[in-house]
């Protein structure tokens, strides 16, 4: 069994459990089998420059670390509050969350402790950061200046090596220039697979059974010196392109890219629109 087979039928397996073990009965046995194999293969991603595509074979790296995203967001449901019932049921839900209703169950540190052995590791940063932290709620400040702080964490964020595999989800306070509540936690969240409280949209969606398996896995680093958001994208945040927003001012481009969602009002743009940011790279010195 391939690889990028081997995660898709983890994928299913966890999708169409309804026990109350997960970790036990789904997530152990798979590992056993699968874990230090998978490690292996994913290890070139794991700096900054180590692999790249040089032509398309089916299965490859960026494609395989999708699937395991997808794995890593269906476990990641069960640590996110429901989708307010003000918002219309986002698309991927129709398609992709648990026919049962039910989303697998498991332990924070058997989540950790899963991706482990795959060679990941918890990053923990308690400054609010974007490349590390998803915006999952909002506490609007009274003071509209005040900065994004991080007030609870929901769920963890995982590194591999350099690469950044998935965000923590956070609970911020902030004031409206910063974060809008409303917006920043309830925005479509693009090139993101599945999130229960809040829109998503990744280039899988729409596709076929197989075909939505070709979707490639966005690649940030954190390296000694910079940011590297994106990487795989074809044009930098600046450069003119047919994709993208032209309407979008150059701090709202790299807003959107950081974020992966609309966190304040934008200028140009009215509210019912919700701009894409994908198809954009972006390098940020460290400070």
């Amino acid at each position: 069994m391939t690889t990028t087979t081997s995660i898709r039928e983890l994928y299913y397996a966890l999708r169409t459990y309804t026990g109350p073990a997960a970790h036990r009965d789904v997530l152990a046995p798979w590992a056993d089998g699968h874990a230090a194999a998978v490690a292996e293969l994913l290890a070139p991603l794991a700096v900054h420059g180590g692999w790249r595509r040089v032509e398309y074979v089916w299965g490859d790296l960026l494609e395989q670390a999708y699937a395991l995203c997808r794995v890593s967001d269906l476990l990641l449901l069960g640590f996110q509050s429901p989708l307010p019932s003000e918002i219309e049921k986002p698309w991927a839900h129709e398609l992709h969350l648990p026919e049962s209703g039910r989303e697998p169950r498991i332990a924070e540190d058997e989540y950790v402790s899963f991706f482990a052995a795959l060679g990941m590791r918890r990053e923990e940063v308690a400054r609010f950061d974007p490349f590390f932290h998803e915006i999952a709620a909002v506490e609007q400040s009274e003071d509209p200046a005040a900065p994004i702080e991080v007030a609870q964490e929901s769920w963890p964020c995982l590194m591999l090596g350099e690469l950044l595999f998935s965000r923590a989800g956070v609970r911020v306070r902030a004031g409206e220039q910063h974060a809008v509540a409303g917006l920043a936690d309830r925005s479509t969240l693009n090139e993101v697979f599945l999130r229960r409280y809040r829109p998503t949209y990744d280039m899988s969606l729409g596709w076929g059974t197989n075909s939505q398996w070709k979707t490639d896995f966005r690649r940030d680093y954190l390296t000694a010196d910079a940011y590297q958001f994106n990487v795989d994208a074809d044009a930098d945040i600046d450069e003119e392109t047919e994709f993208g927003d032209a309407r979008l001012t150059p701090s709202e481009r790299r807003d959107l890219l950081r974020h992966r969602c609309v966190v304040r009002p934008l200028a140009d743009v009215p509210e019912d629109e919700e701009p894409w940011g994908g198809c954009r790279r972006l390098t940020l010195p460290r400070a």
